[in-house]
């Protein structure tokens, strides 16, 4: 059995188009939209080749990693300057290709409401917005740049490799002023929209100077606000930009973009825009040029080689075979394939398109209700971002300041718990109702061993990533490099596996972290700010004068999660909210390690919950030749939500479910 990987590429940019992205206009031919062609005819293949470009660098640096491992283990003598080489080689890939991100609508925002705008709304907020994103990264541009004239004054270099740091800052440079042309493009083409849809020429020069004005005074707000209330509090000032960070993200502003300009904005308030700047001058090269930093794309490689290797299928006919025989089996089967495919993926979204793409026709053949068959897929494919190795961890675990081992340790028997939760609410309701999960022909004990045989590359490369980082022989870092390259090699060994896989499964990976480092400069600006207003301190000191139990309040932190979880993305969901409520959860003495799995399974729950829920959307796409409703969806994915409540519950009263694994551990530095 063989997965159809261009469904499961449809199905995956289907999920980041309802995840986020900006709504593209069709430019007409007036000048607005003359410029935009022209902007695009020249940024296209720029962006285009400098992505391939970090694509490749993905690939290298992940088998620089394994060179200098080997030579570590095997010979005692790890490679001099590797530790500079992974950061510097991480600032190429991720500023060579934000702008290609932006291109294919790849920076994650909000579509709830934009969602039931009209085109014209849309694209009227659009164009404000591309004016504040151009605005954002063309000064950090200017600043990156000049800061890079002064490291080549200055005759600046790294310490091992004597690498010079203008050349990095010039690379910074260089994709955010990519970005911020791209995002001027974007601006233009929405303008070339309205003015075709604007029957009175004069009402869109109307509407233009409205826009503009907007623009300019969102852009110099704090500047504004500080000449109109030059007294308002700290905590005043960070309620505000936080009301206005929310408002913006709702209307469809990229998460990353959002953040950026709310801690910049609020920044001209409280320390001058001279100040202002110079922070952000730093902050958009420091945010990215960190060592550890380097896990995320090892991680998102290792799940996209796997995902474009059809493991998926060789999972799921595993499970098939050694389930379908029970009541429900095929169901049972596809949850078990979820967990192993997310014991090797860690993204729930690939999880749920991969899994769903081969296991609903199976299901269908054996006449499965539509219910059971969407809702189990759905449910296991929110595994993906619990069973380590996990990318959702490694967000937290950065933002935290956690260890990122100790995360891994601490999902791996809460993610096998809620497995055989999943596993077992299929079961019983196909004993309680046959007729709604026949079971399967029988298999011979040859028939079964096979499938099983098949994977267990995909059993090795886990073992050897999870059990590395536990015998601390790895550090999360080595084994994301070990599971990247791990990953290839199954890949190359993997039948129908080709070189334009290769290059997709890198493209996407590269993207994807693009996506992820624009938020951490975002996150970079926004957490600057949020200190100075003393918020976090403020709204721990609030929680504490209240007279009630603190499991009240931790519940409804878990609530903010579950809403939360149905209509954003679980990593910018963790970048926004981190920086507020993790000091008030470690304030009110709850385990971080712990806490962080309770939450990962929150939002996890919102993402298969009404009335949104990302990965409803992935198997509505998967499902949608045999006419499934979302209705049936919703309706299937009831008892797996049970079933997570009652984990929870069961986490929170025996928290050392969760601890005993980490706590076994000998971690010697919070992020190594």
């Amino acid at each position: 059995m063989a997965s159809n990987d261009s469904d499961v590429d449809t199905i995956i940019e289907v999920a980041q188009l309802e995840s986020g992205g900006l709504p593209v206009a069709e430019a007409g031919d007036d000048a607005f939209g003359s410029v935009a062609r022209v902007l695009h005819a020249v940024l296209d293949p720029i962006c285009r080749y400098l992505c391939y470009a970090a694509a490749v660098v993905t690939l290298l640096m992940s088998i620089a990693m394994v060179v200098d491992l080997v030579s570590r283990l095997a010979f005692g003598r790890p490679l001099s300057g590797m530790i500079e080489l992974q950061t510097y080689m991480l600032v190429f890939m991720a500023f060579f290709s934000i702008a290609h991100t932006m291109l294919k609508n790849q920076h994650v925002s909000v579509d709830l409401f934009t969602s039931q705008m009209s085109a014209r709304t849309n694209s009227i907020l659009q164009s404000v917005f591309s004016s504040w994103g151009a605005f954002i990264f063309g000064a950090m541009s200017w600043l990156t740049a000049s800061r890079s004239m002064e490291a080549f004054r200055r005759d600046e270099i790294s310490d091992i490799i004597q690498m010079p740091f203008w050349v990095l800052y010039a690379v910074v440079a260089v994709g955010t002023l990519l970005l911020a042309l791209t995002l001027v493009g974007l601006l233009f083409t929405h303008l070339s929209g309205l003015y075709q849809s604007l029957e009175g020429k004069a009402s869109f020069w109307l509407l233009l100077l409205g826009m503009a004005v907007v623009a300019v005074a969102g852009a110099t707000s704090g500047l504004i606000l500080k000449a109109v209330a030059p007294d308002l509090s700290s905590p005043a000032i960070g309620i505000f930009y936080t009301l206005l960070l929310m408002l913006i993200l709702l209307l469809g502003f990229p998460v990353g973009f959002s953040m950026a300009f709310a801690g910049l904005t609020g920044l001209f308030y409280l320390i001058g825009s001279n100040v202002a700047f110079n922070v952000t001058k730093i902050n958009t090269y420091d945010s990215v040029a960190v060592y550890f930093f380097c896990v995320i794309p090892f991680f998102l490689l290792m799940g996209f080689l796997i995902l474009h290797a059809g493991i998926g299928a060789k999972l799921y006919n595993a499970g098939i075979k050694v389930f379908g025989r029970l009541p429900g089996g095929l169901a049972v089967g596809t949850v078990a394939g979820c967990g192993g495919f997310a014991a090797i993926c860690g993204d729930s979204v690939a999880s749920a398109a991969t899994m769903g793409s081969v296991s609903i026709p199976e299901m269908k053949k054996y006449d499965y209700d539509d219910s059971l068959a969407t809702g189990s897929v759905a449910a296991g494919g929110t595994l993906g971002i619990l069973i380590p190795p996990s990318i959702g961890f490694v967000v937290y675990g950065i933002i935290t300041e956690q260890s990122i081992g100790k995360m891994f340790m601490a999902g791996i028997v809460p993610g096998i718990i809620l497995t055989l939760g999943f596993a077992f609410a299929a079961y019983i309701q196909c004993v309680i109702n046959p007729k709604l999960g026949p079971k399967s022909e029988k298999f011979t004990a040859q028939e079964v061993a096979k499938p099983i045989f098949d994977i267990w590359p995909v059993g090795a490369l886990f073992a050897a990533v999870i059990g590395g980082i536990y015998s601390g022989i790895l550090t999360p870092t080595e084994a994301g490099g070990v599971g990247a390259s791990g990953a290839l090699l199954i890949a190359l060994f993997s039948k129908g596996f080709n070189r334009h896989k290769l290059f997709a499964a890198l493209l996407e990976a590269t993207t994807t972290s693009a996506m992820i480092f624009t938020i951490l400069i975002g996150v970079g600006l926004l957490g600057y700010f949020i200190t100075l207003t003393d918020l976090p301190l403020s709204f721990a000191n609030f929680l504490n004068t209240l007279d009630v139990n603190r499991y009240i309040i931790f519940v409804l932190i878990l609530l903010l999660y579950l809403v939360l979880g149905m209509v954003m993305n679980i990593i910018p969901m963790m970048m926004l909210t981190l920086p507020i409520l993790f000091p008030t959860v470690v304030g009110l003495g709850f385990d971080p390690i712990w806490f962080g799995v309770i939450m990962v399974i929150m939002m996890e729950m919102g993402q298969i919950t009404p009335p949104v829920g990302i990965n409803v959307f992935v198997i509505h796409g998967v499902a949608k030749k045999y006419n499934v409703s979302m209705a049936t969806i919703y309706r299937g994915i009831i008892p797996f939500v049970v079933v997570e409540i009652i984990v929870i519950f069961l986490l929170t009263l025996f928290p050392d479910i969760v601890l005993w694994l980490p706590d076994s551990m000998d971690v010697l530095a919070p992020l190594d």
